[in-house]
């Protein structure tokens, strides 16, 4: 029988084995050196030496370019205020500059109202700080104390509301023909529920606007007035797209809150297009008394969009449609 031999590697083989495994580790070592750092000098790893997260440099990208971030790296910690306002589900990037200024002004505001007040501009004073509104928006325009029309505007597309749903001569009341229908429809529906809808007010020109005003103004005083009324060029009136309603059964502004019809036209109203203008307690908001008879047409999906966000419009125009 056959004499088994043993295969002996000898001593060189393992010499270049040795070797070979002492230039891979070496070589991980230098590849994972090299690539230390080169990570070293990023933008991300600077930020993070001076208490950035990950996460907070995620944010950051959202708004900054790689570049801009690096002006970041200079600062010796990490700027927690803008984090804070970033991190606000209505932060928007174009206003930093106007929040950073009213906190400022105001340092004991909370950060979420003072994106809030910013973003529909009640940094300004009431009829300060005004802009022109885009009235491409057509349905979506915003007319308030900030957001004006011009005396010259006037929709071309003003029909006549029947006298058997609205008060007054036949003629003297007009809307646009888009919300007219849609007015139509409500009307019908409510009165399937034993609401019979009455329009008391709808367009009115900018000098029809003015009458109002001034009748305000010059009876009980200008601040009476404001709350009250819009100044000309900034009722929502002149857009031909508000309606002030009532019912056959009440048309008096202080106790329509307490009927059927108020209650149907909360609920309701948004179906069909409309919107409560100026909801109850949110005065400060829309920079009006809170007016139960008071509607605006959005059209019926932005309209149900807003009813569910439980923002007034003021706050939903900023957030959503202008941005």
């Amino acid at each position: 029988m056959a004499k088994r031999t043993k295969l002996r590697l000898k001593p060189d083989i393992f010499l270049y084995i040795a070797v070979i495994i002492v230039i891979i580790i070496l070589g991980n070592k230098g590849i994972n050196a090299y690539k230390t750092h080169q990570y070293h000098k990023t933008t991300e790893y600077k930020l993070i030496t001076i208490g950035y997260t990950k996460k907070d440099i995620k944010l950051l990208s959202k708004y900054y370019s790689e570049k801009e971030l690096t002006k970041f790296t200079k600062d010796k910690k990490k700027n927690k205020l803008l984090l804070s306002l970033m991190e606000n589900k209505y932060y928007l990037h174009k206003n930093l500059d106007s929040y950073l200024e009213y906190q400022d002004l105001n340092p004991n505001k909370k950060l979420e109202d003072v994106i809030k007040e910013v973003n529909i501009r009640h940094n300004y004073a009431y009829y300060e700080g005004t802009v022109k509104t885009d009235t491409t928006l057509n349905n979506e325009m915003l007319v308030n104390k900030y957001y004006y029309l011009t005396e010259e505007y006037e929709p071309d597309d003003l029909v006549t509301i029947s006298t058997k749903y609205s008060w007054g001569t036949l003629g003297s009341k007009k809307i646009r023909q888009e919300a007219y229908d849609a007015y139509l429809k409500m009307h019908e529906a409510a009165n399937q529920e034993g609401i019979y809808l009455m329009v008391n007010s709808a367009y009115r020109n900018y000098k029809d606007q003015e009458r109002v005003y001034n009748t305000y103004k010059n009876n009980q005083g200008e601040a009476y007035a404001d709350k009250i009324a819009a100044r000309p060029g900034f009722s929502e009136h002149q857009t031909g797209l508000a309606l002030d309603i009532f019912s056959l059964k009440s048309s008096t502004q202080s106790t329509f809150k307490d009927t059927d019809a108020y209650k149907w036209l909360k609920d309701n109203s948004y179906k069909y297009g409309f919107i409560l203008r100026y909801p109850e307690g949110l005065e400060s908001i829309t920079g009006y008394n809170f007016e139960s008879w008071h509607y605006r047409y959005v059209g019926v999906d932005l309209a149900k969009k807003i009813y569910e966000s439980g923002l007034t419009f003021d706050e939903y125009y900023a957030y959503y449609i202008e941005k």
